[in-house]
């Protein structure tokens, strides 16, 4: 068969080729770890002359950039609004293929679905969007305040709906929510031009798979937009594990619907966007991307059941499936279309895996500078209807505890300790301690996914802080299984606490005796011939103005830090409702407070 990919040899000699054309149609590669797939994608990638995109969940193909020009995109490097619409896509058609992703990639059923759309839907119409296109777009993060607002006055069944797909969404951006954090992310459209490598590992697997079955979409979505049909071979996708994606367990499952991924499958090719695929279990696999692979390569296997999925999909004669099962590492049956089976000595592609993070790091550093993003706002009208007083900082949410056992690495073992010693100090500077901030990263991402620790934001001076909050299990984890000591001074969670030192520090820094905790005050303030009690309020609660009273009683003054001016604004209200003297309370903003500010007169 003559074509300008060449796969290998037959078993007689012969050159074996593919058409880029074969490839719109799709190729499927089954066999056992070790087989040869890995070599084979390699192989492929450097024959064709179309760009690709690769989702590697094992950092398997980043050493090829060291052959090909290739863009290597760890995923904390990533920036991507999945909420915002490719170029042409209407935003309620994008509505509802997201909402039908987002159910797959997460195993939701038809009524969170139908739920998540109408949340979807109502953003949108919040942002205007369906007028006129107003920026910002929203993101995920703005999607899960709005479905927060919903709650109380829900039927019951509307409520496990909303519970079910928050619980799945906060534990996306939870996770991964620096990917999302913006308004716009990196133009795919020009992404679409290079040879990408999307690194997901260090992510969990719903979020991994959201990732890649999104992008799918978006590019079809795209290509569907701009009417990029008959064009031939414009763009491959490679994927290895392809059950994460084309997984026969959600195919099957009725009460979710045919998945909209079993949809692109069968579309993609119209666009000139090709599919290259494999898995060690084929009987894994969908049978949509069994019937919709045009090209299909049969590796050694050494399961009987995965074997025959294979076999039988490729309907091999009893001769050939027993000539099939003698394979040895690199040797492929390679079906095309209807035409008859060939036996092929696959292409071996030597590479030597040597790129480490620091080499990657030196290698993409300038590929990465080159990306623009726009950061994450919300507009005006968004603030009013659905998080006033959140325009700044989120109040920290109750932590939900994970029953099961921490079994931590080495790497998270020291991020851990250096998170019981220094709990102030941002995530970026912790990364510092490490090899990479890659590394750094894993060993964080490994201490959220076990529930040891929660991700939160502090506003300072010089921007956003990172900080990490041990959970009781992280406490019982430091405490059991690493010796460490984990009593803390202070109240509260690990944002009210960075306040509490941040402002003992301010005061002390003038020469005055400043305590965390005496008399009940998140901090008490000894001026010599005057005496202050300080509270650290991180929203509008009533309790804060009952603190206020117990104050008044002993202290001449009391102060008030504010988060920021909502919740300033709504205190000093209660105080006026509640008759207390003004005179004696100064309100405060936590921004005074900070690093390169000095304490206020």
């Amino acid at each position: 068969m003559l074509g300008n990919v060449e796969l290998g040899e037959t078993f007689e000699g012969l050159p074996y080729h593919l058409s880029q054309q074969e490839l719109t149609k799709h190729l499927l590669a089954v066999g056992q770890s070790g087989s040869g797939k890995t070599t084979l994608f390699y192989s492929l990638m450097t024959e064709i002359d179309k760009p690709f995109w690769t989702f590697d969940l094992k950092q398997d193909y980043r050493h090829l950039s060291q052959d090909l020009e290739l863009l290597v995109l760890p995923w904390n490097q990533l920036k991507f609004n999945p909420l915002r619409p490719p170029q042409g896509v209407p935003p309620r058609r994008w509505a509802q293929v997201f909402s039908e992703i987002f159910g797959h990639s997460t195993a939701l059923l038809s009524g969170s679905k139908n739920y998540l759309l109408k949340k979807i839907v109502e953003l949108y119409e919040l942002y205007n969007l369906f007028d006129r296109v107003e920026e910002p777009f929203p993101s995920l993060h703005e999607l899960e305040l709005l479905m927060k607002k919903d709650g109380v006055n829900y039927a019951r069944k509307t409520s496990d709906y909303r519970d079910t797909v928050l619980n799945r969404l906060e534990a996306m951006t939870l996770v991964a929510g620096t990917v999302f954090d913006c308004n716009t992310g990196y133009s795919l459209e020009q992404l679409l031009e290079q040879n990408v490598v999307f690194e997901l590992d260090g992510l969990n697997r719903d979020v991994q798979n959201f990732l890649m079955e999104i992008l799918f979409a978006y590019v079809y979505e795209y290509r569907l937009g701009q009417d990029h049909r008959d064009q031939g071979l414009n763009h491959l996708f490679f994927l290895d594990e392809a059950k994460r994606v084309f997984s026969v367990y959600k195919e099957r499952q009725a009460a979710s619907g045919i998945p909209e991924i079993d949809e692109l499958t069968a579309k993609m090719r119209e666009f000139g966007e090709g599919l290259v695929v494999a898995d060690q279990e084929a009987s894994k696999l969908t049978d949509s991307i069994k019937a919709n692979t045009y090209t299909k390569l049969l590796l050694s296997t050494g399961d009987r059941k995965q074997f025959s999925a294979v076999t039988d999909s490729m309907n091999l004669s009893q001769r050939q499936t027993e000539y099939a099962s003698q394979l040895g590492t690199g040797e492929a049956v390679v079906q095309v279309g209807s035409h008859d089976p060939v036996p092929v000595k696959l292409e071996n592609y030597e590479l030597e895996k040597t790129v480490s993070d620091k080499d990657l790091e030196k290698k993409q550093a300038e590929n990465w500078n080159q990306l623009s993003y726009e950061p994450r706002e919300t507009t005006p009208r968004f603030k009013d209807r659905v998080a006033p007083g959140r325009s700044e900082e989120v109040p920290e949410p109750e932590i939900v505890e994970d029953p099961s056992e921490a079994s931590l690495s080495k790497e998270a073992d020291r991020l851990l300790e250096n998170v019981v010693d220094a709990p102030f100090r941002g995530l970026t500077d912790r990364y510092s301690e490490f090899s990479s901030s890659y590394k750094g990263n894993k060993a964080k991402n490994e201490l959220v996914d076990q529930g040891v620790v929660i991700e939160r934001k502090v506003h300072t001076q010089k921007g956003k802080r990172k900080l990490l909050e041990l959970t009781e299990k992280g406490r019982d984890y430091a405490e059991n299984q690493l010796d460490l000591d984990t009593c803390h001074t202070g109240r509260g969670g690990v944002i009210h606490r960075y306040w509490q030192h941040r402002i003992q520090d301010a005061f002390e820094n003038t020469g005055w005796t400043a305590e965390l905790e005496v008399f009940d005050a998140d901090v008490y303030v000894n001026m010599d011939d005057t005496e202050l009690a300080v509270e650290v309020a991180m929203g509008n609660n009533p309790r804060e103005i009952k603190h206020v009273e117990k104050h008044l009683e002993k202290f001449d003054t009391v102060w008030i830090t504010c988060r920021n001016h909502d919740v300033q604004d709504g205190l000093k209200q209660r105080i006026q409702e509640n008759d207390l003297d003004t005179d004696r309370v100064v309100f405060r903003l936590f921004r005074e407070f900070n690093e390169d500010e000095t304490l206020p007169n």
